[in-house]
């Protein structure tokens, strides 16, 4: 009744006195719905493609980029790494990657890192030489709705000379494994004479209530950020403006990517960041969701773990950290840094939004950018609907 009074509608959205008579009336109700529901079900079609781009990493192979770290391997199955952050996240990861970089580790890596600048190019060349190098048969990434054990392969396929080599390429001085624990050994293996800072001052409950807390809030700030950045995945923008933006800076992303840094948690800006969000889904939120993390289900697995660093790692080398009591004097004279660049406490490093939050500017410049590519998408997708055939009953004509 309403598509063969559509006539109807117009009329009376034109001249709302014209909406004489039940069926025009009708018309014009049922007109209003439709647009409604025209314009959810675009907005719906929209999310569901950003999404798709975005955890599929569709155009990835436009955007990814061959350059490595490219310091001379030191050989002799060393990675060099001088201090290796053991314990599990929500233990003071975060806040110790960032301690040690603030007192002279300028390559202090978190599992961000890892994953940006190391794992990431490990694990394409890991697949690419078993599918015959084609990039369409890479795995897609893991995310919370593709779980999966694509690095735990990765892992078992590489020998500790390809681990070690790859790490000390990029002269990594220091690395937290928070999300991706089950690297400790493996890496501690390659790095003997590394120092090791085991963050066991949580008991289980506490870290299991903490962690409780933030894995909720992890993911919604996964997904609100897939919302408001995705616009530039649904198509292949980056591919276009990140070799423009690459070059009016010089080539500083060409430099990090060869350099191993600066690590991108304490220094985000530019083409840096750009690449990073970029490649975010594939080089290390993917690590979350592959089979490489460790999350103690009862105390006992929570204790063994600790348990099996103190049996591995000489007394010498290791230090037990209590976040509430231990300061940046100690990290210091344990790492044998003198002077101590930074005293007292540790200030509590953010764990959610961090590159919005500490990175305020940097994040304020792209926000017109996301709006207006968020609009051009919006414009394209209504101009490739609107050449869509329309599947409509034309309006019955009147009898006399």
């Amino acid at each position: 009744r309403c598509i063969s009074s559509e006539h109807g509608a117009r009329a009376a959205l034109v001249d709302p006195t014209a909406a004489v008579g039940s069926e025009a009336a009708c018309a014009m109700g049922c007109c209003r719905d439709t647009c409604r529901c025209a314009v959810c079900c675009k907005l719906l079609l929209y999310i569901n493609w950003m999404m798709f781009c975005e955890y599929t990493a569709l155009w990835s192979r436009f955007i990814e980029v061959d350059w490595e770290c490219e310091h001379p391997p030191l050989g002799g199955n060393q990675s060099g790494i001088k201090v290796l952050v053991a314990g599990f996240a929500k233990t003071g990861t975060r806040t110790m990657s960032r301690s040690l970089y603030q007192v002279g580790l300028d390559h202090s890596y978190h599992s961000e890192e890892l994953g940006f600048y190391v794992w990431a190019r490990l694990a394409d060349k890991f697949w690419l030489s078993r599918n015959g190098g084609s990039w369409s048969k890479l795995p897609i990434p893991g995310s919370i709705y593709n779980i999966q054990d694509q690095d735990k392969q990765v892992l078992r396929g590489t020998s500790s000379e390809d681990l070690a080599a790859a790490l000390s390429r990029c002269r990594v001085d220091a690395l937290a494994f928070d999300g991706i624990e089950q690297l400790f050994f493996p890496v501690y293996d390659v790095s003997p004479d590394a120092k090791v800072l085991l963050m066991n001052w949580r008991t289980y409950e506490q870290w299991s209530k903490s962690l409780l807390t933030f894995a909720p809030e992890l993911l919604f700030e996964i997904w609100i950020m897939g919302l408001f950045g995705g616009g530039m995945q649904a198509l292949p923008y980056h591919a276009v403006s990140l070799p423009v933006v690459n070059w009016f800076q010089g080539g500083a992303l060409k430099k990090a990517l060869t350099t191993g840094g600066p690590p991108i948690c304490q220094v985000y800006h530019g083409v840096i960041a750009q690449f990073h969000a970029a490649t975010n889904t594939r080089r290390i939120a993917t690590r979350w969701f592959s089979d490489i993390g460790h999350f103690p289900l009862n105390q006992k697995e929570y204790d063994s773990f600790h348990q099996q660093v103190k049996d591995r790692v000489p007394k010498q080398n290791l230090f037990e950290w209590d976040m509430r009591k231990h300061t940046f004097e100690d990290l210091c004279a344990f790492l044998e840094i003198d002077p101590c660049p930074r005293s007292g406490k540790m200030h509590r490093a953010r764990n959610n939004f961090i590159f919005q939050r500490d990175f305020p500017y940097t994040f304020a410049a792209s926000v017109p950018v996301m709006l207006a590519v968020h609009w051009l998408n919006w414009k394209l997708l209504g101009a490739l609907l609107s050449i869509c055939p329309r599947c409509r009953r034309k309006p019955r004509e009147k009898s006399d």
